[in-house]
């Protein structure tokens, strides 16, 4: 079983609503990360689709990442809520935790090893809204195969 710790920051660059009556959103965003392994830490950039409404949020994310003969893909899916959200309600801060699921794959060039798989894992952060088109995330995604 391999872990895979990742550090996130996501920066949600367009969002739309659908009308008020529906209360779902659509957005879309780059996320930028640091995945950790037992063996090394590889950079990686993505990009991440999805629908919220004032409850729930599910997006879909595909990352890539490379460092020295290292080569990092996945496609992530993530479940969250907001937690705490009476005493958070006036401010722009919003903390939530989450599922997240998906699939990734490893390649060494080196050795010529690579390794794919599924991954299912727990997540939670805090996004800051700056107004309805932009916000940011500041997550921890904990994976496991």
């Amino acid at each position: 079983m391999k872990n895979f710790n990742t550090l996130y920051l996501s920066l949600i660059l367009f969002s739309t609503s659908l009308p008020a009556t529906d209360k779902l959103y659509s957005f879309m965003g780059i996320q930028t990360g640091a995945s950790i392994t037992k063996n090394h830490t590889v950079p990686s950039i993505g990009l991440k689709y999805g629908k919220q409404t004032r409850k729930y949020r599910t997006s879909i994310t595909y990352a890539y990442g490379e460092k020295s003969n290292n080569k990092y893909q996945s496609l992530i899916a993530q479940v969250d809520t907001g937690v705490l959200t009476n005493q958070f309600k006036n401010t722009s801060f919003k903390p939530y935790v989450g599922l997240s699921f998906g699939a990734i794959q490893e390649q060494n060039n080196n050795t010529a090893l690579k390794d794919k798989g599924y991954v299912y894992g727990a997540n939670a952060g805090v996004a800051y809204i700056f107004n309805d088109a932009l916000d940011f995330d500041l997550g921890y995604r904990y994976l496991a195969t």
